[in-house]
């Protein structure tokens, strides 16, 4: 069997996301066709939802996560992520030295923007920029590194 790849959106707009824009969004940003339709997980107790994209193809999967880490819906930012098993929650121990925690961050920044600042210092695994419900910025995130070395540059 293939090796089928994954890849997780994150912070999408309740109130207008759909699998068939998600789907269009693909195929406009990275000129992907999804063979599968995005599978949106719709949990009413959180201010956004999420959803899951299966990309068989290696190719069109690297170029999805190039493409689509950083997107928006109605202007409203939103991100991409492959499937990590260590950016679970349940792995908190393994990458707790891996992760930054940044305040002040200005409410006009893009995650795109901030994360080309922390690429400095090390591979940026993850970048979250946290939102009111209103997909405002919160003006705090944390950034994970693929090495405990990266976040130690960063804090420093």
């Amino acid at each position: 069997m293939d090796k089928q790849y994954i890849l997780y959106l994150y912070d999408l707009p309740k109130e207008s996301v759909t699998s068939v824009k998600l789907a269009q969004l693909f195929k406009d940003q990275a000129g992907i066709e999804l063979d599968q339709a995005p599978q949106i997980k719709r949990d009413i107790t959180k201010p956004f939802y999420s959803a899951m994209v299966k990309i068989n193809d290696p190719e069109k999967f690297k170029r999805a996560c190039e493409k689509m880490r950083y997107f928006d819906i109605d202007g409203k930012p939103c991100r991409a992520l492959p499937f990590d098993k260590d950016l679970l929650g349940s792995n908190k121990e393994k990458i707790k030295d891996h992760n930054v925690f940044v305040s002040k961050i200005p409410a006009e920044i893009k995650a795109s923007e901030l994360e080309e600042k922390f690429a400095n210092y090390g591979e940026v695994k993850s970048l979250k920029i946290s939102l009111n419900p209103d997909h405002t910025s919160r003006q705090y995130g944390f950034v994970c590194f693929q090495t405990p070395e990266g976040a130690q540059k960063a804090i420093e």
